[in-house]
């Protein structure tokens, strides 16, 4: 595959497979390809030289192409092999101190600005992009296949799953909600969309969940997501510092005017809430490990997490649909299908060089 060697498959999904390879022409340095399953997915230009510009807690983009026909083949990109866990992975087995996961989001903060002012947007941020590297315990943003802005438009395209609706903001959300069916609009990204998706992320690391339940219907999702407040941090688990609760919930404000202004300002506040809480609060450790009878600590250890703050009820709202019908002529030119909850009595055909879903061609 060009210059790249594979040397060993990381895993594969519905969507594509990894690999371990390495540059024949330094055959030392270990990088990871993921080559698309879909063979109309992809799509890179001049632009995409600004995702090769990495902040250093955002993995490096090495390169991009086609194989093994350049125009017509599956689409690949090679970024860096970083050693370390995943952030859950992290989680489980080190249990860090609030002063740990304050740290881990003021880095990723400055990684999300240092993006944001070059105009490359990740969406795609959530716990399982993130990989905490061995040595120097940093945090790293993975996977920019998502990633992209208003000229790159993504580097992949493709639909996104259902459970990426969590970490996606409630302007976002009420965009579709307004537009769907809507031929030629999009929903153009902002800094306060990847601060939103990292507030979800700093809601999961402290209390280890979502903020609402991810089994619910996905009309009452959308519903929770654009209107309800989420319980504060430090209700669903006593032990987070109230600043840090208070924080987490600016980051989730519904409006993204109320939320940090770039991650700038976000690290700034996180370093004036650590400043000024009590050091024994900050040093303790966000979760306990679970315990046996007798209270002594389970080996392996385990986390002791608290109950999820959705349990016993949703309450959400069921928030009104806007369908926009296309015109008589283009109504069997539709190139996705509605979601499940959305009745559609038009009919409709797939294109079938074009195996998108409504988040691909919107957002």
């Amino acid at each position: 595959m060009g210059n790249w060697r594979v040397l060993q498959r990381l895993g594969h999904g519905s969507q594509g497979a990894v690999y371990r390879v390495e540059d024949v022409r330094q055959p030392r340095e270990h990088l990871v390809l993921r080559i698309s399953l879909r063979a109309a997915e992809g799509r890179f230009d001049q632009w995409t030289a600004q995702l090769k510009r990495a902040h250093p807690n955002v993995v490096l983009l090495h390169a991009c192409g086609r194989w093994p026909r350049p125009r017509s083949g599956f689409f690949y990109f090679v970024r860096d092999y970083v050693k370390g866990q995943s952030l859950p992975n992290w989680m489980e087995t080190v249990n860090p101190t609030f002063l740990q996961g304050a740290a881990i989001l003021s880095r990723l903060a400055l990684a999300i600005d240092d993006m944001h002012l070059r105009d490359v947007w990740h969406r795609d941020i959530r716990p399982e992009n993130i990989r905490v590297r061995d040595g120097d315990g940093e945090p790293v943003l993975l996977d920019l296949r998502a990633g992209g802005n208003e000229e790159v438009d993504t580097l992949t395209r493709m639909p996104l799953p259902t459970e990426l609706l969590m970490y996606r903001s409630p302007e976002a959300l009420r965009f579709l909600r307004m537009n769907w069916g809507r031929r030629g609009v999009r929903y153009h990204y902002r800094p306060a969309d990847d601060l939103y998706a990292l507030g979800a992320t700093a809601y999961w690391l402290v209390t280890g969940h979502m903020p609402f339940s991810p089994a619910l219907a996905p009309d009452l999702l959308h519903g929770a997501l654009e209107m309800r407040r989420p319980v504060a941090p430090h209700v669903v688990n006593p032990r987070v510092p109230p600043a840090f609760s208070a924080l987490i919930l600016r980051l989730l404000e519904k409006e993204p005017d109320s939320r940090p202004r770039s991650g700038e300002a976000l690290n700034a506040e996180l370093v004036a809430a650590v400043s000024a809480g009590a050091r024994s609060i900050w040093a303790s450790r966000i979760f306990d490990w679970c315990r046996d009878e007798a209270g002594r600590e389970l080996s392996p250890l385990r986390l002791l997490r608290p109950a999820a703050p959705w349990e016993g009820g949703s309450g959400c709202p069921r928030l009104p649909r806007v369908v926009h019908f296309n015109p008589p002529h283009d109504k069997a030119l539709l190139p996705f299908e509605p979601p499940p909850w959305c009745a559609n009595p038009v009919p409709v055909r797939k294109c079938p060089e074009e195996p998108m879903g409504p988040w691909s061609q919107m957002m």
